[in-house]
């Protein structure tokens, strides 16, 4: 998300290292790129993240984010959405379809395919968790509740930040809307209660190392 602006993004793709055809070179190269730059921004933030949000964690974040993944995939396999959609007589059209990229066809190479695999993790699992939380719950739930919203506390989000996650969830994942108003309603509750950060980020990682770790071992390409 943070890499999302075409200001950004769009420059990087013009150097001709990432995006563009969707070649074995260029998909690898967008990952490590996406992998780096996320971790440079964070890298650089360190001091002021770490000030507004201390480092710690609860078995709470664990919990919340086995059972979020259970959830997600549970619930996209069966795929709601469209059953909903059918049965109120609406087109499915956009409900949009990922494009799933399956390392064992796209790799001939076994080491090249290891080096996808361990940058897609690390992008699913740490940067990801990492860059989309500090949007999220860092900036926009506090954002809309309070004008001095850097000195709010997460604790202290009500129903307008909570709204916001919401709508968030539900435009970025319009295909699986009803696994993430419960996923990101259940990590804004966590947030709320226990008031850490890094909660949410420890259950956001977790969900996704499931997620990834099922697409992998089902070959369920859809969902990577």
């Amino acid at each position: 998300m943070i890499l999302g602006t075409p200001t950004i993004w769009g420059f990087i793709e013009s150097l001709g290292l990432v995006g563009g055809d969707g070649s074995p070179s260029r998909v690898l190269a967008t990952v490590i790129v996406r992998d780096v730059l996320i971790f440079m921004v964070v890298a650089w933030f360190a001091k002021p993240i770490l000030r507004s949000f201390p480092l710690r964690i609860s078995l709470t974040g664990a919990i919340i984010g086995v059972l979020g993944g259970v959830l997600w995939i549970g619930l996209c396999r069966f795929h709601p959405e469209g059953f909903l959609l059918q049965l109120l007589g609406v087109s499915t059209d956009y409900l949009a379809i990922r494009e799933g990229v399956n390392p064992w066809e796209l790799y001939e190479s076994s080491i090249t395919r290891g080096v996808f695999l361990v940058f897609r993790f690390t992008l699913l699992v740490l940067a990801v968790p990492i860059a989309e939380e500090l949007a999220i719950r860092g900036f926009l739930a506090r954002s809309v509740e309070s004008d001095t919203w850097e000195t709010l506390k997460l604790s202290d989000v009500r129903w307008r930040g909570f709204a916001a996650v919401t709508a968030y969830a539900v435009l970025t994942h319009p295909s699986e809307a009803i696994a993430a108003i419960l996923w990101f309603g259940m990590v804004s509750l966590m947030m709320i209660r226990t008031g850490r950060f890094w909660d949410c980020v420890l259950a956001h990682a977790i969900t996704n190392a499931m997620l990834g770790i099922y697409v992998c071992v089902m070959a369920d390409w859809r969902w990577w």
